[in-house]
């Protein structure tokens, strides 16, 4: 949350993790949910594991009708993750949901946590 303020027009109350809650009605602003994705690759040297290689996914949900620029939130937040070594390998593109007709658009990153 120390970066928050070098990604514009995403506030720190409409982050969350694994879901959104049901309290959570922002019709306005962006929401983003940090997700986990499972991945158990690790690399071992003489036995002893000294890396996991591992994922997370991000999820942002938009009010069908925003006007500011999504592009421009999501490639701040991967600059900030970038900074943090954590890298951004897909890009699903923005999609109108059915259900809560949201656009949506999740991005999937890379990042190493040494074990060491």
């Amino acid at each position: 949350m120390e970066n928050i303020e070098q990604i514009p027009k995403l506030s720190a109350e409409h982050i969350h993790t694994f879901f959104v809650p049901p309290n959570e009605k922002s019709a306005v602003e962006a929401i983003l949910v940090i997700e986990e994705l499972t991945n158990d690759e690790a690399d071992y040297g003489n036995g002893i594991k000294f890396q996991n290689r591992r994922k997370v996914q991000l999820s942002f949900y938009y009010p069908p009708d925003y006007t500011s620029d999504m592009a421009g939130i999501e490639r701040a937040v991967e600059d900030v993750l970038l900074n943090h070594r954590v890298r951004c390998y897909s890009d699903a593109g923005h999609v109108l949901t059915p259900d809560s007709q949201n656009l949506i658009n999740t991005l999937k990153f890379n990042y190493i946590e040494v074990e060491l």
